[in-house]
């Protein structure tokens, strides 16, 4: 898919309701740093995804990590959890190739538990589907990261592949002197060929 078409569609995605009470899930902008400060305040471990700390985010941070997920760059961008004024969580856009998009999230702390990251991932995975014609959507799962296995499961995806050393913890700055580990890709396809085989989960849980 051209890079026209992505900024074009995700320039429009900017409210969308997640069948959660009063959520919404809707672009963030520059302008939305510091809901990400607030948001991020109480994370004890990495906030998001990418190259980041581990703890809340300052207001250079978030700033940052806005500018870097742009939907006006026509590349990877990142949707908003939202109720009212307050950021619950979010949901990355990171298209890997024409027809292929990683899907990333995460959840404040406080707010997990209550189905929020499922409703999100749904969302995002059938728009990213319908409104940008690409056919695969695909999660990067940390072996024994249960919660991330099941809502994969139960969302939809199917396990697909185990690449081992291939996920960067993000401890250190220097990619040589940070640690690697296996990743779990778990995909949804929209052929609907995407139904997890029985099993799966706690066969790919328990070869960690």
């Amino acid at each position: 898919m051209a890079d026209d078409k992505v900024q074009e569609v995700s320039m429009r995605f900017t409210d969308v309701e997640l069948g959660l009470g009063d959520l919404r899930l809707r672009t963030l902008i520059a302008t939305d740093a510091a809901l990400l400060v607030e948001a991020t305040s109480g994370e004890p471990g990495r906030s998001l995804w990418g190259a980041h700390p581990v703890g809340p985010y300052s207001l250079r941070d978030a700033q940052v990590a806005l500018a870097a997920w742009d939907s006006a760059t026509g590349g990877q961008f990142c949707l908003g959890i939202l109720q009212d004024r307050r950021l619950l969580g979010a949901v990355g856009l990171m298209p890997e190739h024409p027809g292929s998009t990683e899907l990333a999230y995460w959840v404040r702390p406080e707010e997990r538990g209550r189905g929020i990251a499922s409703r999100a991932v749904i969302a995002a995975t059938l728009w990213t589907h319908h409104e940008l014609a690409v056919p695969r959507v695909w999660l990067e799962i940390k072996p024994g990261n249960e919660p991330s296995l099941r809502l994969a499961q139960r969302v939809g995806y199917r396990f697909e592949q185990r690449i081992p050393q291939h996920c960067r913890e993000w401890t250190h700055q220097d990619a040589e002197r940070d640690s690697w580990h296996d990743c779990l890709i778990w995909v949804h396809t929209s052929d609907g060929n995407h139904r997890p085989s029985s099993g799966a989960l706690h066969q790919h849980v328990a070869a960690e």
